[in-house]
């Protein structure tokens, strides 16, 4: 990685484990500190302009992860009021595939997902008295899940807001 020395005024190569140890990155050529984010000033437009946009592209996948259940949700519940039943099996799919996928890799937040999915499911089998109405009683669990966490953090970021005077 490279880091630059204010003292010798020159790019370096350190290796990453280096940069990222806890001891002090030292100029071969000086003996300097050199700082472990220390950048050339003359490259430092570029990086930022790289970093950020690496940092948007990032805010980007989280954005459309927080809103997936949300608009799988909304189309499942769409084919299911509109007679699209291929929209609806087709959302309902792709969200417990997604839900599946973050169980097994451990990143699912809903845990109570797994006892609410089937309960839904069932709640809609039996009001509806078909497999459509399954499909939508999933669908419903995911948004009223999806609207409760909306509104429990719009609640703390008001909370939030009122205590640091904003």
């Amino acid at each position: 990685m490279l880091r630059y020395c204010k003292n010798c005024k020159k790019d370096l190569e350190f290796a990453p484990l280096a940069v990222s140890g806890k001891d002090d990155l030292i100029c071969p050529e000086c003996g300097g500190i050199i700082g472990k984010n220390s950048r050339n000033p003359a490259n430092r437009v570029d990086s930022d302009k790289t970093e950020e946009a690496i940092g948007n592209a990032f805010a980007k996948l989280l954005h459309m992860s927080y809103i997936f259940y949300m608009v799988m949700g909304l189309l499942g519940v769409a084919g299911f009021l509109f007679g699209i039943n291929k929209l609806l099996y087709i959302a309902t799919v792709i969200s417990l595939l997604a839900f599946i996928i973050q169980f097994m890799t451990g990143t699912l937040i809903f845990t109570s997902g797994i006892i609410f999915l089937p309960i839904g499911a069932v709640a809609g089998y039996f009001y509806f008295g078909n497999i459509e109405g399954a499909c939508l009683g999933i669908h419903i669990v995911f948004l009223i899940r999806h609207l409760i966490r909306d509104i429990f953090f719009m609640l703390i970021f008001k909370l939030i807001r009122m205590t640091s005077g904003g």
